[in-house]
């Protein structure tokens, strides 16, 4: 059976609750009509055509109905995705999913693509892994056009473990064997390809995976600590490349909703202009840019959307939060959750809080002994870790927040003694008290350079804004 007529029977199959599961639904439906505003929405689901809907409202009111779906082979993973996932839960409430089910293999690894989520401009896939060698391996996709043109996407990667679990009973085997549920156990990754402009994402592409064993590498990596010279971080070379071709659906395709805003605001003395605000079933995106005349970065700008009825979409949980910055670039783009099926006539973008680094205070000095030199005043270096393996090479800082801020990167690269750019390999944070809202970077000390480094202040305290920005559409 194809995977698109699987899905489809399942939906059938959900819709002749068996009792205990029709009595658990009364229950919340009972609960619901105590609120107007939920009683209009979710006495409807029992019906043919809010299944996927209902579905979904299964998921979030029934930890136990969860569990049992999740064990469905073809939809598990959407379970997964619609409990973690504001705007992966949206997509499935509305069928904006595209099971795909192609598997490709070689040299005993094989790929399997189970479903995608797309608009125009942002790709999803899902998919699994296994490898007859059980080594620990590392998929690497890049993004082409039906002509071997390369695409311009950045990526970002997921993973979610599915267990199952023997010693569950009751209502779930009720349901498990009512459904015919079999056990499975596995894995499902995702790449997660974001788009810049519409037009990047098409109806046929082609994905080039590079497979990297990374096992000896981590080996070595790990044995490199006590020597310094090899501390530099080095991508094992792909073992094979894999070529998978995309179909996206066309009606995936549809341009998004765009408002154009064009205001000009005050934030914390800085001009900061909202171009637009595009949604689209993935994400929203606010665009933005800064006046070359203010005296300060804007580091942190968290907006988030509001419409009539209340509904509150924050920044996005899932996948990259944003593109471009303030220094460097001039502007860039925040992302949130998808606003796409808000079916209200107005939305709202506020900004309470924000984040500024003056321009005359926006670099310290590392030293070639670990030490930092100027630093502002709520950025505090710490002693090496003393059991750290990398203790001789990092330089550790600990930093107040201020208001609350997802933020944690104190800085952003640096130039060295030669005038040479680069970054940081890597930069492990670890949130010290919520209470006090600190949290401790640290960062490899970059060899092959010439010190002293001149680096980049990226962070600075959240603070309330005394005008909480508000942009009607």
């Amino acid at each position: 059976m194809k995977r698109n007529e699987a899905w489809e029977d399942l939906l059938t199959q959900a819709e002749q609750i068996p009792d205990e599961l029709e009595t658990r639904l009364n229950r919340t439906i009972a609960r619901a009509e105590r609120g107007e505003k939920r009683r209009r929405w979710l006495k409807p689901l029992i019906g043919v055509t809010g299944t996927a809907a209902a579905f979904v409202l299964l998921v979030n009111s029934s930890v136990t109905f969860a569990l049992a779906v999740s064990r469905v082979p073809i939809v598990r993973e959407l379970v997964e995705a619609v409990a973690f996932d504001p705007s992966l839960k949206a997509a499935v409430a509305h069928d904006y999913v595209q099971l795909v089910g192609d598997t490709y293999t070689q040299d005993g690894v094989t790929v399997t693509i189970e479903y995608l989520i797309a608009d125009p401009m942002n790709v999803s896939v899902f998919y699994s892994l296994s490898d007859e060698q059980g080594r620990e391996l590392e998929l690497v996709p890049d993004l082409f056009d039906s002509d071997g043109n390369s695409l311009p996407v950045s990526v970002s990667f997921g993973e979610e473990r599915i267990e199952r679990n023997e010693s569950e009973k009751g209502l779930f085997d009720t349901i498990r064997g009512y459904l015919g549920l079999d056990k499975v156990q596995k894995t499902l990754y995702t790449w997660r390809l974001h788009a810049s402009k519409e037009g990047v994402i098409q109806t046929q592409m082609q994905l080039q995976v590079e497979v990297r064993d990374m096992g000896p590498w981590k080996d070595a990596e790990w044995n490199a600590v006590d020597e310094p010279e090899a501390q530099e971080s080095r991508a094992p070379e792909a073992m094979f490349t894999l070529d998978i071709p995309l179909t996206i659906e066309p009606q995936f395709l549809k341009s998004g909703r765009v408002f154009p805003v064009n205001q000009t605001v005050d934030v914390l003395g800085q001009k900061l202009t909202i171009d637009e605000i595009a949604i689209y079933p993935s994400n929203t995106r606010i665009i933005w840019h800064t006046d070359p005349e203010n005296d300060a970065w804007l580091t942190y700008l968290p907006f988030y959307l509001t419409d009539e009825h209340g509904n509150r979409v924050d920044g996005i949980q899932n996948g990259i939060s944003g593109t471009g910055k303030d220094r460097g670039y001039g502007g860039g783009t925040v992302w949130l959750d998808s606003a796409w099926y808000d079916t209200a006539e107005h939305l709202t973008l506020h900004l309470d809080d924000a984040a500024i680094v003056p321009k005359d205070q926006d670099t310290v000095l590392l030293q070639a002994d670990g030490q930092l030199v100027g630093l502002p005043d709520y950025i505090e270096q710490l002693e090496p870790d003393p059991y750290g393996d990398e203790a001789a090479f990092t330089f550790r800082i600990r930093t107040q927040k201020g208001t609350y801020h997802t933020n944690t990167s104190s800085f952003n690269g640096y130039v060295d003694a030669d005038g040479q750019t680069d970054s940081f390999g890597s930069i492990s944070t670890y949130v010290m008290s919520e209470a006090e809202n600190t949290f401790t970077n640290s960062y490899p000390m970059p060899q092959g350079v010439r010190y002293p480094l001149t680096l980049f202040v990226d962070f600075a305290p959240g603070q309330k804004l005394e005008n909480p920005i508000e942009v009607h559409t």
